[in-house]
């Protein structure tokens, strides 16, 4: 083959490389595949184009739940004897760090569907909140809160407090696990009104209410080491009435400890807690009784104490139980228009977790109200849940 033959050949291949070059896109922009990030956590993954963590999760629960299993109990047509639940929750977590420190924000949607009265709660918004560095603005937890106790099963309320509020707050960690918080607090989840001595067409107590006319202040210190933790906290609230001459001061304080008993089973448990309240009964988890009497327009703040315990134990890695108990004491303001009671709850239950996510439990629950003036009236329960995390 002679050189012209060999130039007009490399010519021609030349040309159709050229040709299929230009039927390319002259920039492939690079695939952008999503990335795990378990920095926060397991379940996070980077949402494709930014820095974002975001975790997606939820939970769904089915329960049955037996009540008047006591002659004290008067449960008329308007209730069940039984009565069945489903929730469901949609949680969304994302984390992003930035030259202000972490920036988090929480969503936890709740959808609860309820056989009690046939009613129907519908979708809320159980939790959702901001959190830059440490401060933290939105529907989160109270700052007051410490321990909140640890069954698995929907049985009778021990007397601790454990509310969601709107806040704006701010939380220090120092060292050694300790971790200080101060809070201002929409209070209208945890006003419970005055009691006017009075009764509606129905027979039903009226109970006065002034609105949220400020909000709460909350302090808290936090231990928590490898042994178990320890706390104290304190709330200051305006207690108000519409038919009262005058406002009061409300509070509550409450302390606590806990030991986690690894030498006896892993993950075992025992928890100890406190409160003591005036004009403010949800910090004593005393919620079926109001803040205060109206003795005219005098307004008479409540009294309350509040002590409760459990304990966690692990029989094996997939099978628990556990077992509280809390004892309440309400003194009236004016014992002439609300009586003083006091009130006793045992609750246990038993846990079985066959793979992680899975919870078979069953509960049982009795307490015990005994007023001045009337005779003592008891009540039990019964629960059965399975419920699948996410």
């Amino acid at each position: 083959m002679n050189f012209k033959a060999i130039a007009i050949a490399a010519a021609a291949a030349a040309a159709a490389t050229s040709a299929q070059a230009a039927d390319l896109p002259a920039d492939i922009a690079p695939v952008d595949y999503v990335r795990i990030n378990d920095a926060y956590g397991a379940g996070f993954f980077v949402l494709p184009g930014t820095e974002t963590a975001i975790k997606i999760g939820g939970r769904i629960r089915v329960e049955a739940k037996i009540n008047n299993l006591t002659e004290d109990e008067d449960f008329g047509n308007d209730k069940n004897n039984h009565n069945f639940r489903s929730r469901a929750n949609l949680r969304v977590d994302t984390r992003t760090q930035s030259e202000l420190g972490l920036i988090r924000t929480y969503m936890d949607f709740q959808y609860t569907s309820d056989s009690d009265k046939r009613g129907n709660e519908g979708v809320k918004l159980d939790k959702g909140y901001v959190q830059i560095g440490g401060f933290t603005f939105g529907r989160a937890t109270s700052a007051f809160d410490l321990w909140t106790g640890d069954l698995s099963s929907n049985v009778f309320d021990r007397h601790m407090a454990d509310d969601t509020v709107w806040q704006a707050s701010y939380t220090h960690a120092l060292a050694n696990g300790l971790t200080l918080a101060a809070s201002i607090e929409d209070n209208a989840d945890r006003e419970h009104g005055a009691d006017t001595g009075t009764v509606d067409s129905e027979g039903d107590r009226v109970i006065s209410k002034a609105g949220n006319t400020i909000p709460t202040f909350v302090a808290k210190a936090l231990l928590t080491q490898g042994w178990g933790w320890a706390g104290v906290s304190g709330a200051v609230t305006k207690l108000d009435a519409e038919a009262a001459n005058s406002s009061e001061v409300g509070y509550g304080v409450a302390g606590g400890f806990g030991f986690n008993l690894d030498m006896i089973a892993p993950g075992d448990t025992i928890n100890f807690q406190a409160a003591y309240a005036k004009g403010a009964m949800a910090y004593v988890g005393a919620d079926d009784t109001v803040d205060a009497v109206l003795d005219g327009d005098n307004l008479e703040a409540n009294k309350a104490w509040s002590v409760v315990a459990g304990y966690k134990h692990h029989w094996t890695s997939e099978l628990s139980s556990g077992l509280e108990g809390s004892y309440l004491d309400v003194e009236s303001g004016d014992e002439a228009i609300l009586a003083d009671f006091n009130e006793v709850v045992v609750a246990g239950t038993l846990e079985y977790r066959p793979v992680s996510g899975l919870l078979f439990s069953a509960g049982a629950g009795w307490k015990q109200k005994d007023e001045d003036g009337s005779s003592k009236e008891d009540a039990a329960t019964l629960n059965f849940r399975v419920e699948r995390s996410f």
